[in-house]
């Protein structure tokens, strides 16, 4: 992922909302250490908790970083959507546990679709990111989903695209917003 585009991911992530802050990060790119770094290069300030879902058995688990703030979840076979969308809430119920009434911004960052569409039919993914959009939605979740144009057909990027509620698209000229 070029930097224009992780920096316009993360402002999506974090831009506009102050307070306390909660992080749900679905990758099958990164390791958990990863994730943090990248999460320490573009942000000043850590999230409260942040929860990473590990998709694919490529990833070191080991490769962990210490303290209570952040958790693990994994799926060791990304085409296994069912236990991918259980992890994805599993992790959510501990982003969002509180003891506390404070207000509290979640979000989540799926980075990327791109990579899981090389394990499921474009009709499975559809319908997996239909019923978590609406989940996520229902439980006041902000969340951006990443996928590359370039790796896909017209087709695909209309069918996916069409599934969320404003599309991010960001080129050599600027960043564009398409709200459906």
């Amino acid at each position: 992922m070029d930097s224009r585009t992780l920096e316009t991911g993360f402002s999506l992530l974090t831009g506009g909302h102050s307070g306390r802050s909660r992080v749900l990060w679905i990758t099958l790119l990164n390791t958990p250490r990863e994730v943090v770094d990248i999460w320490d290069d573009h942000c000043p300030a850590r999230p409260d908790r942040l929860q990473v879902v590990l998709v694919g058995d490529g990833l070191s688990v080991a490769d962990t970083v210490p303290g209570p703030h952040v958790g693990v979840h994994t799926v060791d076979d990304p085409a296994d959507l069912t236990t991918l969308g259980v992890r994805v809430l599993n992790a959510l119920s501990a982003v969002e546990a509180d003891d506390e009434d404070e207000a509290v911004d979640v979000c989540l960052r799926f980075d990327s679709l791109t990579p899981l569409s090389q394990y499921v039919s474009r009709e499975g993914l559809g319908q997996f990111l239909h019923v978590l959009t609406t989940r996520l939605a229902d439980a006041g979740v902000r969340s951006h989903f990443h996928l590359d144009p370039m790796a896909h057909d017209s087709q695909t990027v209309h069918a996916l695209g069409s599934i969320f509620d404003t599309q991010v698209r960001v080129e050599d000229d600027g960043v564009s917003l398409t709200h459906r």
